[in-house]
């Protein structure tokens, strides 16, 4: 038994980009590049997985906790192109003609409502596979918890788990929201430590386990200019680690809705 979860706007805009030089048209010239892409991996996993539960979380587009707490959170992102919104409604029509259950919650972001309902149903003693390409979402990987990524073609067999981190970052899947607090993320415009990149805070997780650990023991960390960074940029690490951390959505949803 296990729970899939689809990160649909990622996968939407996955689909839309990989065609962007030779998008696909319609007869009225309309692109359907992201509604055929999308369409396609959903196939796809239900063809090759079979899941007995199954939803695709979607971005509710509204203001969020994170906007309130940093007006420049997502700001620098380029509005979504016209030809791949007109798309959006299309692609939900698709996944409820599939029997495919959409969920989005007003105020909340997807990777919130794909957290809470993977915590859920891990608690359960469920499997859950989350096919997305968020690194965000690595935080959540553990013995029940695996991440699918669609990036490396359209097989749906780059599965993570929480082996992936300790490969990749030599980190527990624990670490990434500290990992992403120091070194910041610019695809979310989260700030980081001014001055410090992912060889660096991964240098410093290491010797020091967690953000906490660096900050309590800071006096300890060489060289200078590095703790220097890190006494300067204290308030913006921990607010970065605010918004990174993914958060519990109050969801009126039982499992057994996602059959």
């Amino acid at each position: 038994m296990a729970l899939f979860l689809v990160d649909g706007h990622a996968l939407a805009y996955r689909s839309y980009f990989a065609l962007i030089r030779n998008p696909l048209t319609n007869s009225r010239g309309e692109n359907t590049s992201a509604v055929f892409g999308f369409t396609r991996q959903l196939l796809l996993l239900l063809k090759k997985y079979e899941p007995e539960y199954l939803a695709v979380v979607f971005d509710s587009g509204g203001e969020t906790e994170r906007h309130r707490e940093y007006p420049e959170y997502k700001a620098h992102r380029e509005a979504m192109p016209e030809d791949m919104e007109s798309q959006l409604s299309r692609i939900v029509e698709v996944v409820e003609a599939l029997g495919v259950a959409v969920v989005e919650e007003e105020g909340y972001e997807a990777d919130d409502i794909l957290a809470t309902l993977a915590r859920s149903a891990a608690a359960r003693g469920i499997d859950v596979k989350i096919l997305t390409g968020d690194k965000d979402l690595f935080q959540l990987l553990s013995d029940r918890v695996h991440v699918i990524r669609p990036a490396k073609g359209t097989a749906l067999e780059d599965e993570c788990g929480p082996e992936f981190v300790e490969e990749r970052f030599g980190l527990r899947p624990s670490q990434i929201v500290d990992l992403l607090s120091l070194m910041g993320d610019a695809s979310d415009n989260i700030p980081g430590v001014k001055g410090i990149g992912e060889k660096t805070a991964l240098k410093l997780l290491h010797s020091f386990g967690t953000l906490d650990g660096i900050l309590e023991r800071i006096e300890e960390v060489e060289p200078a200019h590095v703790r220097k960074k890190l006494q300067d940029g204290r308030e913006s690490a921990l607010l970065s680690r605010e918004l990174v951390r993914l958060k519990e959505v109050p969801l009126e949803l039982a499992l057994e809705d996602l059959a």
